[in-house]
């Protein structure tokens, strides 16, 4: 601080005169100017603001660009102390922006990058009317001199000035010159973006009929561009501003258009979510079969996940209320689909469900007995996990549930089987031999078993259950 100190003492001693010298601005120029950066070195902003804007007071003449650089810098350290600071942002901008005209002459490149610099301090000073034109005059320049990139650049800046101020109507009209001139440039990527803010903007205004179009445009360009994510984005967007107008067969399509694309990039849980809102808005548009025939798909898509599996269908069924044949054929897809996943509880309910509906509209025995032996069988590999486990209460339940699905097949041999397996008190060796009895009774039945032999194990077999029961 003693430097800094040093400094301040140094300028205003050059800024004196005497009988030996005169005063000397540029020294003084000099002093101020280190001063304040040693105060900003120090975090005394307050200080540091004040010597930069006497510095720009000394030089204004001399340097007016200077001038205009020490007034930023001041507006800086007077924004970071807390104090007012867009006076000096104006003070700034108002230089650059009267030797950005002179400067243009000569020099266009330099006229633009100082007609910048203007508009982006007048923003900053709180004066966005006179930035925007600015912005306009430094477009309308660049278009004239076909300097698209430049036009760009200031067009874009205009709006996303407007954006900032939530005048997104205005923003609008900009960034639509943006996307225009990126369209005649073939850059796709670019243009998208574009298209985005806009009906990004439109959305904010509730103008849903034009944002959607312009939410469309942009995943088309994104399409172009090969940007499959933004454009899956873009599309999800659309069918969300569809929705709002109730416009739900036009949401439907697009959704699956985005499922589609988010699909291709192995996102299965973007997938889900696309495809479920698709099939939600095909149930508003009043396409419940659409919807359904979607959730059966969503059901087989994630048929290794019983957990998903089970949902989408569940979902489909409760579309299918009135429609008894239909949603008995849900329910027996529901079951196969269960039982390749080893949920054989759930898969044995819907299985038997689907045969009880059968039956009672009348259809042939042919068409839900080996349904209901389907069922059978989903609740006996239940028990017999169940037993594995020991939880013997499970397992007979299951072995209960699989002999009456076995009845109503006319499955007698099945029951055969398990029938005894359903009754409590029966030991774990009892279970054993019964279990072998049923498979000698197969090998038998394929010839490889003399009928004699087979008489002669049962009996013996039959001599040591009854020793087991006392």
């Amino acid at each position: 601080m003693e430097i800094c100190d040093k400094y301040l003492e140094d300028a205003q001693r050059a800024l004196k005169s005497s009988m030996l010298s005169k005063p000397d601005p540029m020294e003084a120029v000099r002093c101020y100017e280190g001063a304040a950066i040693c105060f900003e070195n120090f975090k005394n902003f307050q200080k540091a603001a004040l010597c930069y804007a006497e510095t720009a007071n000394l030089i204004s003449r001399i340097d007016p660009l200077k001038a205009a650089e020490m007034h930023q810098r001041a507006a800086s350290c007077f924004e970071k102390s807390g104090g007012p600071s867009s006076e000096h942002y104006l003070q700034a901008a108002t230089i650059f922006k009267n030797h950005a005209v002179h400067k243009y002459r000569e020099n266009p490149e330099q006229g633009m990058q100082l007609l910048q610099k203007a508009a982006e301090d007048f923003e900053k000073g709180g004066d966005r009317d006179m930035a925007v034109q600015c912005y306009e005059v430094g477009a309308e320049a660049s278009f004239q001199r076909k300097d698209f990139l430049n036009a760009i650049v200031f067009y874009g800046a205009a709006g996303q000035s407007f954006e900032r101020r939530k005048e997104y109507r205005k923003a609008v009209n900009y960034f639509h010159k943006v996307a225009k001139l990126w369209d005649s440039q073939n850059v796709p990527g670019n243009v998208a973006e574009n298209y985005l803010r806009m009906a990004t903007s439109l959305d904010t205004l509730k103008e849903y009929e034009y944002s959607t179009q312009f939410f469309i445009k942009a995943a088309e360009k994104y399409e172009q561009a090969q940007e499959t994510y933004k454009s899956a984005k873009a599309y999800e967007k659309a069918g969300e501003t569809l929705g709002m107008q109730e416009k739900f067969l036009e949401a439907a399509k697009v959704f699956e258009k985005s499922a589609e694309q988010v699909k291709s990039l192995k996102n299965m849980d973007k997938f889900e979510e696309l495809y479920t809102k698709a099939a939600d808005s095909h149930v508003k548009a009043g396409e419940t079969q659409k919807a359904v025939e979607m959730y059966v798909m969503l059901a087989e898509t994630f048929s290794e996940d019983p957990y998903r599996c089970n949902k989408h269908f569940e979902q489909a069924i409760s579309f299918a209320e009135s429609n008894p044949s239909l949603k008995a054929e849900l329910l027996r897809k529901q079951g196969d689909a269960l039982m390749q996943v080893h949920d054989y509880l759930k898969a044995g309910s819907s299985l038997e469900e689907a045969a009880e509906l059968y039956r009672n509209k009348g259809e042939p025995p042919s068409t839900f007995s080996e349904i209901y032996k389907k069922a059978g069988d989903a609740y006996s590999l239940f028990a017999k996990g169940m037993e594995r486990v020991k939880n013997e209460l499970k397992a007979r339940e299951g072995f209960e549930k699989a002999v009456a699905c076995y009845e109503k097949a006319g499955a007698r041999e099945e029951i055969e089987k398990i029938s005894q397996r359903a009754k409590p008190g029966m030991s774990e060796r009892e279970r054993q031999i019964r279990e072998e009895l049923n498979r000698l009774q197969v090998d038998f039945e394929k010839g490889l078993l003399p009928e004699l032999v087979l008489k002669q194990i049962k009996e013996g077999y039959q001599e040591l259950l009854k020793h087991l029961r006392q």
